[in-house]
């Protein structure tokens, strides 16, 4: 939605499926406030039928993953975007799973199979994240 409304362009180019990727900072990403000190490649739970193909000219990709070249990036000095799942743990993912079992992002009979998948990851980093966003930027 940030994408689109900055002047990106959201399509289907870049899509997937249910599970972890490797997620690499790109150069702007590992000075970044929010990702500063985060392993340049980390695991991420993804899952997405659309992604941003072509980023708004005055926006700065923070990071990328082999199948999709853009997994977060920032407007500005304070608006963010990411299209991992940061706020996601093993058991949000598995009740994500569930939800979305018959919503064409995996065939239904494999939902197990997705869930074995995605629990043999490593996915210690993006909480960071949400967890730098908040002490940046929450009220006290």
């Amino acid at each position: 939605m940030i994408g689109t409304h900055q002047g990106g362009t959201v399509d289907r180019t870049y899509s997937e499926p249910i599970g972890r990727v490797q997620v690499t900072l790109t150069d702007a990403g590992c000075a970044d406030p929010l990702l500063v000190d985060l392993s340049g490649t980390f695991e991420a739970f993804v899952g997405h039928k659309e992604a941003i193909r072509d980023l708004p000219a005055h926006a700065v990709n923070l990071a990328s993953s082999p199948a999709c070249p853009v997994q977060a990036f920032r407007i500005g000095r304070n608006v963010y975007a990411t299209q991992f799942h940061p706020e996601l743990d093993i058991h949000g993912l598995c009740t994500r799973i569930d939800v979305y079992r018959h919503a064409g992002y995996f065939e239904p009979d494999q939902a197990e199979s997705v869930k074995a998948m995605a629990r043999q990851g490593r996915v210690f980093e993006p909480p960071k994240i949400l967890a730098r966003f908040v002490q940046r930027y929450a009220r006290p």
